[in-house]
């Protein structure tokens, strides 16, 4: 093998394994679903106010606080997976 053969070869390699590296830490991270008990004693203990409906056969929870500058938030569950947060 030529020498400029051998950088080409490792050149595609380390192109491959950055590509690869950044796939990985691109992919969204989902997390399982945590219990009902789980949000409702987080939120106890954040000082928040904890609210679950069920409709048509999925949970909806809510955890409602303030933060440390007084500024109200909610964060909203769906199954036990948290969905997103709103100031």
């Amino acid at each position: 093998m030529t020498t400029g053969m051998v950088w080409n070869i490792r050149a595609c390699a380390v192109t491959l394994i950055a590509v690869a590296m950044v796939t990985v830490a691109a992919a969204p991270a989902r997390a399982l679903p945590i219990s009902e008990k789980t949000i409702a004693s987080e939120c106890r203990e954040a000082g928040g106010t904890y609210q679950t409906m069920t409709f048509q056969s999925t949970r909806y929870s809510a955890c409602l606080y303030h933060d440390i500058y007084g500024d109200a938030y909610a964060d909203y569950y769906v199954n036990g997976q948290y969905d997103h947060s709103r100031p």
